[in-house]
């Protein structure tokens, strides 16, 4: 069964550390950070503590039980989003949106910006 979501990092800093991790050179693509307006409405979104997260839930790659949590949260819909830490920084948050949730339609973009990446981030080390 295919599950759809949305996956943002909560501040810029986090989105870049998150696709810089990924990346092998500088992108040859454009980048954008999107700013979104949730709704504010405390009930629509569950943030689990330390403790609830599964084991194994920072792998790295990410790997199942990160994979089955947020799967198991997206077939309960109860919520709009679930704020996460970062497994690349977990003192950051990222967020995942179920865009099948009532309240999905409350979700507005607010701007989207052009992103680059320094280049001196992908200048080798000696």
């Amino acid at each position: 069964m295919e599950h759809r979501a949305l996956y943002f990092g909560m501040t810029p800093a986090i989105c870049a550390l998150e696709t810089f991790i990924h990346a092998t050179e500088v992108p040859r693509f454009p980048l954008k950070l999107v700013r979104l307006s949730l709704p504010d409405d405390p009930e629509l979104y569950q943030e689990p503590s330390m403790a609830q997260l599964p084991p194994g839930w920072d792998a790295k790659p990410a790997d199942t039980p990160s994979m089955d949590f947020g799967t198991a949260w997206l077939e309960e819909g109860r919520q709009l989003g679930l704020i996460v830490p970062s497994s690349v920084l977990p003192f950051e948050r990222n967020i995942m949106l179920n865009p099948a949730h009532a309240a999905a339609n409350q979700i507005k973009i607010l701007d989207v910006t052009d992103f680059f990446y320094d280049s001196r981030m992908f200048t080798p080390r000696t």
